[in-house]
């Protein structure tokens, strides 16, 4: 229903979008051309400045080779550090530019690229070299050509036609003022020579056309305010007498000898450049308004365009959403609720059903969605309950049957383990009165087999969630946990414990210790060679409890299983048929995270799995009541209290009361002592 509503309105906010995106997009556009332009309009200032600066060097240097290359050369020198000083400007103006994400603005300044080398090089020819003054302003007539040119950036198809005219109009302004500087090269040299020649006539005649036709150029393409700013500034004494004064030059060329000044010539036409340059001025100014107001008027637009498109946009979200929202809010209530049962409260029924025995189970009421229509939408809604109660019903169901299924794996594991203490306790009757050798070798084979139907009967209950019946009251020592897990793993012999340190285990947790560990070391000795030992070895930790070490030299294990073991070990699954079929691994991580036991497996070098299990502190503690004397391990009556002392290195007992050259292994309580019912 929301699709089928959304498509109603969908096609004319699309073209609305269409539409608003192409004249924001087109506003854009504008924006970032005018960005550019005045980018652009900033570097041919900057230019424009370089120059005049390189025309006012060539003039003078025109002069100082005229006069034979002597005379002082301080003016020259400080129109050299004037045309460095511009060239610097432009290099850094340039790299501002080429920063910018614009190609196509480093593209146009690349020409510039060798223009300081070439002015070195030309400045180092002339002075050392035995050039003619005619040759010089050739030179750098030439290279200015260059400069001139590259002042063509701002074309009618990079820039709006009004911008586009006002640069035109610099670009013919400056070339006629560049005419006009060669001019008073021309007209300086000969007269500093002292004559013209047929050459330097011509020169100074073609110049003169140019800077005239430049000059009628510039009067027809340029906008009526900059003619009229430049008539009323080229005007005046100075631009009479420079007139006057290159007649007359031109006049005395064929009578020998030419008796004007050089000086006053070239003052005069220094007087005339600066007006015509006041004119580049102005026309570099009016390019600098102009790409501003075009930058303004294109942030506006594009200001103006996003505003539009955006109230569009809005008004046709609102009146879709309350269009929509009036007809599906029923809907999105039910989805929500839908969702909230799947994600939040059915796992959370099933979770507390899970971790709840049958006694503990009561019946969980179901909540009702916040619907209450009599439409459709309120018959599926009410369908929804329906179906959600029945999940409710199933789950608890089952959780009920796991319950009474839990209870006879406990019932069973408990008739089991009493069994299993008779048989023992029968087993050690056996043995304290046996003295044949070979039948007393069976009696402890039988006597670790019953030990380890024991451990699998404990495993059952660990898997029902039961705990052991009966538990040491005091603490026990830690070689004795570790020396009772290996008494209960049919290959005992193979295991060699190392490392053994002087510390007590809590009572309330020797039991599900030694079971941990001993499950860790069955599969230590299944899974590797018989001819091979397991090691075992334990240190204490520095911030408090132990560390135990079970390596083996197996066939190991790869990096993906060791990380889906540890991963098990650390959240151990739900009871299943699969958990079933590899039960030792569960029983270890359910009997670890009971105490905050870490355990860990890692593989060995060169090959094999090494288990490595962190007793916390808690758990874990410094001989306190006794210290055991060396190579001696305390022994426990069946109430945990300490009755003597078993020597591991030699086969004596020191309490006597058992025959020599019988070896104990220590026994831990099981789950149920052997005096309570089957």
């Amino acid at each position: 229903m929301r699709t089928q509503l959304l498509a109603v309105v969908i096609v004319p906010i699309v073209t609305a979008l269409v539409l608003g995106g192409l004249r924001v997009g087109s506003a854009v556009q504008n924006a970032q051309d005018a960005n550019n332009a005045s980018q652009l309009v900033r570097v041919v200032d900057k230019r424009t400045t370089l120059l005049q600066e390189i025309e006012n060097e060539r003039d003078l240097m025109a002069l100082y080779v005229a006069a034979g290359r002597t005379g002082g050369t301080g003016r020259l020198g400080a129109q050299h550090s004037k045309v460095d000083a511009a060239l610097a400007r432009v290099r850094a103006e340039d790299a501002h530019v080429r920063r910018k994400p614009s190609s196509a603005l480093a593209t146009r300044l690349a020409p510039l690229d060798a223009f300081g080398r070439k002015v070195t090089s030309l400045r180092h020819t002339v002075t050392q070299s035995k050039m003619r003054w005619p040759s010089v302003v050739n030179a750098y007539t030439a290279l200015i050509a260059g400069l001139t040119d590259a002042l063509d950036l701002l074309t009618p198809d990079t820039v709006h036609q009004a911008l586009a005219v006002r640069a035109d109009a610099l670009e013919t302004f400056a070339k006629a003022t560049e005419k006009a500087s060669l001019q008073r090269a021309l007209v300086g040299g000969a007269l500093t020579q002292g004559h013209f020649d047929a050459n330097e006539v011509q020169s100074l005649a073609l110049a003169s056309r140019q800077q005239q036709a430049l000059m009628v150029q510039f009067r027809s393409t340029a906008p009526p305010a900059l003619r009229q700013f430049y008539e009323r500034t080229v005007t005046g004494r100075d631009i009479h007498q420079a007139e006057t004064l290159q007649k007359q030059a031109l006049t005395q060329q064929g009578t020998g000898r030419l008796r004007l000044d050089a000086d006053t010539w070239f003052d005069t036409m220094t007087s005339k450049l600066e007006l015509m340059r006041v004119v580049e001025k102005r026309l570099v100014g009016s390019l600098e308004e102009e790409s501003l107001r075009e930058q303004r008027h294109s942030e506006r637009s594009v200001f103006i365009a996003s505003l539009i498109e955006l109230l569009i946009l809005l008004l046709a979200f609102c009146v879709t959403y309350f269009l929509v929202q009036s007809i599906v809010g029923p809907l999105h209530t039910l989805h929500a609720s839908a969702l909230d049962i799947a994600e939040r409260r059915l796992p959370e029924v099933v979770r507390l059903l899970r971790g709840s025995s049958g006694a503990q189970l009561e019946a969980i009421e179901v909540e009702h969605t916040a619907i209450g229509s009599s439409d459709e939408i309120g018959g599926v809604a009410r369908a929804f309950d329906d179906v959600h109660r029945s999940s409710v019903r199933l789950a608890f169901e089952q959780a009920q049957l796991r319950g009474r299924i839990n209870a006879m794996f406990v019932n069973l594991s408990q008739r089991s383990q009493g069994l299993v203490e008779r048989q023992l306790e029968l087993i050690d009757r056996l043995e304290n009165g046996e003295q044949d050798p070979d039948l007393l070798a069976t009696l402890f084979k039988v006597d670790h087999l019953a030990t380890r139907m024991r451990r699998n009967g404990e495993n059952l209950l660990v898997l029902a969630g039961g705990k052991a019946g009966r538990r040491w009251s005091v603490p026990v020592r830690l070689v004795d946990v570790l020396r009772a897990a290996i008494s209960e793993i049919e290959q005992y012999q193979r295991v060699q414990l190392r490392g053994l340190v002087t510390a007590d285990v809590d009572g309330r947790a020797v039991n599900d210790i030694v079971h941990l560990i001993a499950e860790l070391l069955e599969n230590a000795t299944t899974y590797s060679s018989p001819d091979t030992e397991v090691l075992v070895t334990c240190r204490l930790v520095s911030g408090g409890g132990a560390k135990v070490e079970i390596q083996d030299s197996g066939v190991g294990m790869s990096t993906q299983d060791l990380s889906e073991a540890n991963e098990k070990l650390l959240n151990p699954p739900v009871v299943d048929v699969a958990v079933a079929r590899r039960m030792g691994m569960f029983v270890i991580g359910r009997l670890s995270g009971r105490h905050g036991i870490r355990v860990q497996l890692r593989g060995s070098s060169p090959h094999g799995v090494t288990a490595m299990v962190m007793l916390p502190q808690n758990l874990v503690r410094e001989h306190e009541d006794h210290m055991d004397p060396p190579g001696l391990s305390a022994r426990y009556n069946a109430e945990g209290r300490l009755t003597g002392w078993r020597n591991y290195d030699t086969p004596e007992q020191l309490d006597g009361s058992m025959p020599a050259r019988r070896a104990r292994r220590p026994r831990r309580h099981g789950a149920r002592s052997a005096g309570e019912r089957e």
